[in-house]
C-alpha cells in the first residue's frame, strides 16, 4: 500500500509526468505517431513506480535498470519519430520526462544510474540536434533537474548514515550503561555477602573484655582483607579468583586486587577468560607479594605480577 505521506511527496513531480506529453499529444495526428505512443507508453509505466512504489527510499535495482533503459530508449524513439514525420515539434516532452525519471532514480539512491542516463539523454540529443539544442529543446533544464536530484540523493545517504551512527552509539550506550548497572548490583550483592560475613565476627570483637585469641585476630585480619578486595578490586573479584586469594594468604603471600576500570567495557564470558589466565600463572606462587590489576587506558586489560623478596626478577608478571 502507498502511503498518504509517500503521495503528498511525490504529488508534485507526478502531476508534472504528466503534464510534461500534454502539449504534444494535443497536436494533430497524435494517435498516427504510434512510435510517440510506444514511447509515452514506456514513460508512464516507468516513471509512476519510479515515483510511488516500494517502501524506503531505495528502489531495486531491477527498476533503476528499466529507467536507464527507458532514458536511453526514449529520446531514441522520439528522434525516429520526428525523422519518419518530418516534423521536430512533436516529442518536446522526451527531455524533461526523461530528466524527471532520471532525477527521481537518482533521489531514489540509485546515482550512478541517473548519471549514465543522462550521458546517454545529452549525446542523443546534441547529436541529432547540435549544440543549439541544450537550449532550444531544455537540455539544460533536465541537466539542473537531475544534478538537484543527485544532491538531495547525497544529503539523504549522508543523513541516513549518520542516524545509523547515533542508533548505534545509542544502542552502545544503552548496552554499556546497562552492563555497569549490571556489575554495580552484583558489587552490592557482594559486599552485602561480606558485610554479612562480617558482623558476627565484629560483635565479637564489640562484646570480647579483653585482647582477642590468636585465631580470632586472624580471622579478624581475613576479614579486612576480605573487604578490601571487595572494594578495590570490585569485578574482578569473581568466585575463582577469591579461592585463588584465599590460597595465597593462606601459605602467607600478600596480595593485592586493583579493578581501575580497565575491563568495564568487556562481557563477563571474556573477563572470567582474562581472570582464568592470571589464576593459572600463580599456581607457582607461594611466597612474596602478588598484585592483580586492572588498568584504565592502557593496551593491556590486565596485569600479573608476583615477586619474591630478595629476587630482582619477579616470577610472574604477564599482561593480558
Amino acid at each position: 500500500m502507498i502511503s498518504i505521506r509517500r503521495i503528498l511527496v511525490a504529488g508534485i513531480p507526478l502531476v508534472y509526468l504528466f503534464y510534461l506529453p500534454i502539449q504534444s499529444i494535443l497536436l494533430p495526428d497524435f494517435a498516427s505517431r504510434t512510435i510517440e505512443i510506444a514511447a509515452l507508453t514506456i514513460y508512464l509505466l516507468v516513471g509512476v513506480p519510479t515515483l510511488l512504489a516500494f517502501t524506503g527510499i531505495r528502489i531495486p535495482i531491477w527498476l533503476a535498470l528499466i529507467n536507464l533503459f527507458a532514458a536511453v530508449v526514449l529520446p531514441a524513439l522520439i528522434i525516429l519519430q520526428r525523422q519518419e514525420i518530418g516534423n521536430d515539434k512533436i516529442g518536446a516532452w522526451v527531455v524533461m520526462g526523461t530528466g524527471v525519471i532520471l532525477t527521481a532514480a537518482a533521489v531514489r539512491q540509485h546515482p550512478r544510474i541517473a548519471v549514465l542516463g543522462l550521458a546517454s539523454l545529452i549525446t542523443q540529443i546534441v547529436l541529432s540536434y547540435g549544440p543549439i539544442s541544450l537550449i532550444r529543446d531544455g537540455l539544460v533544464g533536465a541537466i539542473v533537474f537531475v544534478l538537484a536530484g543527485l544532491g538531495v540523493s547525497r544529503g539523504i545517504r549522508r543523513a541516513n548514515e549518520e542516524s545509523e551512527k547515533y542508533l548505534a552509539q545509542q544502542t552502545k550506550s544503552l548496552a554499556a550503561i546497562a552492563a555497569l548497572e549490571a556489575a554495580e548490583s552484583a558489587r552490592q550483592e557482594r559486599l552485602q555477602e561480606v558485610l554479612n560475613q562480617a558482623i558476627p565476627m565484629l560483635k565479637k570483637i564489640t562484646s570480647a573484655t579483653g585482647a582477642l585469641g590468636g585465631s580470632d585476630r586472624n580471622q579478624a585480619k581475613l576479614l579486612e582483607l576480605t573487604l578490601r578486595d571487595e572494594m578495590r578490586g570490585r569485578a574482578l573479584m569473581i568466585p575463582a579468583l577469591k579461592a585463588e586469594v584465599a590460597r595465597l594468604r593462606s601459605l602467607g603471600v600478600e596480595v593485592a586486587v586493583l579493578d581501575e576500570g580497565g575491563m568495564d567495557d568487556l562481557d563477563l564470558p571474556t573477563k572470567e577468560q582474562l581472570l582464568q589466565k592470571a589464576i593459572a600463572a600463580l599456581v607457582i606462587v607461594s611466597t612474596g607479594r602478588v598484585t592483580i590489576r586492572s588498568p584504565k587506558n592502557e593496551s593491556f586489560r590486565l596485569t600479573v605480577v608476583a615477586t619474591i623478596p630478595g629476587q630482582a626478577a619477579p616470577v610472574v608478571n604477564l599482561r593480558f
